[in-house]
């Protein structure tokens, strides 16, 4: 039996569910808390067509493309967003083919996704 705390400040008995998997669509949650608890909840819905090169660079697996395609789109600076859609698609076909840009463009996008939430 798991206690609950009520508004009330009472106790409250609920019985244990045992959770339950359904198939579903392709979806995985992430959650990211930075130091000043700012939380950030991403639902990874089918690839968007911006997040060519984060998924290139991490793998569709890896859920940090999300948290960078999050930074490109609200942090990143309009430049840099407006290049990444109109070059991405091309760039990131050359870099799926390259560990060498992977592993040079692996330490950028991490320090973005750190300075957008900390991680």
């Amino acid at each position: 039996m798991e206690k609950q705390v009520l508004e009330s400040g009472t106790l409250s008995q609920r019985s244990y569910r045992k959770p339950v998997l359904s198939r579903a669509t392709t979806v995985a949650a992430v959650t990211a808390v930075s130091p000043v608890a700012k939380i950030l909840s991403i639902t990874k819905p089918s690839p968007a067509p911006e997040c060519w090169v984060a998924r290139a660079v991490y793998g569709v697996e890896n859920p940090r493309w999300l948290l960078f395609r999050d930074w490109l789109r609200n942090d990143a600076p309009r430049w840099f967003h407006r290049s990444y859609l109109r070059h991405g698609e091309r760039v990131g076909r050359a870099v799926a083919r390259s560990s060498l840009l992977r592993r040079a463009l692996r330490p950028l996008m991490d320090r973005a996704i750190r300075a957008r939430f900390g991680l």
